[in-house]
C-alpha cells in the first residue's frame, strides 16, 4: 500500500535519528523505499513516519498539510497524544501498516491571518493552537472578540487560546478548556486569567470565523502558533483565524482508543468491573 516513506526526525537529537536509522534499515528490507528532506517527501513519499514526540508532528503537519500525506507518529517524547506508538512497539506496528491495518482518521488545523487596514502581513497554519498573549511581562492585554462579524465581548486576561479539537488537551486543558473529542468539528475560544468571574470557555462551529481585536496597543503582544512560532502584534492589527481548507490525516494501530489515549495520558481513573 505505501511504497515510498518519508521519515521526519527531531532536530540535533541523537536517539531520534538512531532510532531512524533503525526503521530506514527495517523498510528497505520490507522492499519500501525510504526518503528524506521536505521537497523530496513532497515530491515522491505517499506516506510519512515521524519519529519524535508531539512536538514534531505539530510541525510536521503543518509543513507537509498541503500535500495530503498521512502520518505515523513513533513516540519519543513524554505524552504521545499525536505520537503515540510506543517505540517499543514500532516494527511491529509499521509492519501492520505497510500490510493494511490501521485506524485512519482526519484532523482540521487553524488558518491564522495577521491583518492590518484590510491587507494581510502575516499568515500560518496551527494543528493544536493560535494563542495571543504579551511576550515579556505578565500585563494583561485588553481585545474584543468578533465570531461571524458579531461582537462577542471585550475581555481583559492574560491572553486568549484559540484551539482545533486537537489542541483541546494541550494549552487549553491546563487554562481550564473542554476536551473536544478530534471528530467534533468546532472551534474552541479559552481565556487565560480573565478579569472577571463569569466568563467561561466558547465553543462555536467549525465553520466559524473568529476575529480578535487587540484594543491594548503596547508593544510585547504575540500570536504563538503551536508554542514553536511567534508573530508580533502591532498597533492597529487584527488576528482573523478559521478552519484550514487541507486537512491531516493520521495513521493509528488498528486497535486505537482515544479515550484509552485519554485515561492514560490524564491519569484518569480505570473502568470498574
Amino acid at each position: 500500500m505505501f511504497n515510498t516513506i518519508g521519515i521526519i526526525t527531531k532536530p540535533n537529537d541523537p536517539i531520534s535519528d538512531s532510532t531512524a536509522d533503525d526503521l530506514s534499515t527495517f523498510l528497505e528490507q520490507q522492499g519500501v523505499s525510504v526518503v528524506g528532506g521536505n521537497e523530496q517527501i513532497k515530491s515522491n513519499a505517499d506516506l510519512i513516519i515521524v519519529v519524535g514526540g508531539d512536538g514534531s508532528l505539530l510541525n510536521t503537519a503543518r509543513t507537509f498539510v498541503d500535500n495530503n500525506i498521512p502520518i505515523l507518529g513513533i513516540n519519543l517524547g513524554r505524552l504521545g497524544f499525536l505520537a503515540d506508538v510506543p517505540v517499543a512497539d514500532m516494527f511491529t506496528v509499521v509492519s501492520q501498516v505497510l500490510n493494511g491495518e490501521f485506524t485512519k482518521e482526519e484532523r482540521c488545523l487553524l488558518s491564522c491571518q495577521i491583518e492590518q487596514d484590510g491587507k494581510i502581513v502575516n499568515q500560518s497554519v496551527a494543528f493544536n493552537d493560535a494563542v495571543v498573549n504579551r511576550q515579556d511581562t505578565l500585563k494583561m492585554i485588553e481585545f474584543d472578540v468578533y465570531i461571524d462579524d458579531k461582537f462577542v465581548n471585550n475581555q481583559r486576561a492574560d491572553g486568549l487560546i484559540v484551539t482545533t479539537p486537537t489542541g483541546s488537551t494541550a494549552y487549553a486543558l491546563s487554562s481550564g478548556g473542554p476536551i473536544m473529542h478530534p471528530g467534533v468539528n468546532a472551534i474552541g475560544l479559552v481565556s487565560i486569567c480573565p478579569h472577571t468571574m463569569s466568563h467561561r470557555p466558547l465553543l462555536v462551529p467549525g465553520g466559524s470565523e473568529v476575529l480578535v481585536k487587540v484594543r491594548d496597543a503596547e508593544e510585547g503582544i504575540t500570536v504563538h502558533i503551536d508554542g514553536q512560532d511567534s508573530f508580533p502584534i502591532l498597533s492597529g492589527q487584527e488576528i482573523r483565524l478559521r478552519q484550514y481548507g487541507s486537512f491531516i490525516h493520521l495513521l493509528h494501530p488498528q486497535d486505537y482508543d482515544y479515550f484509552e489515549i485519554i485515561r492514560s495520558k490524564l491519569h484518569w481513573g480505570s473502568k470498574l468491573s
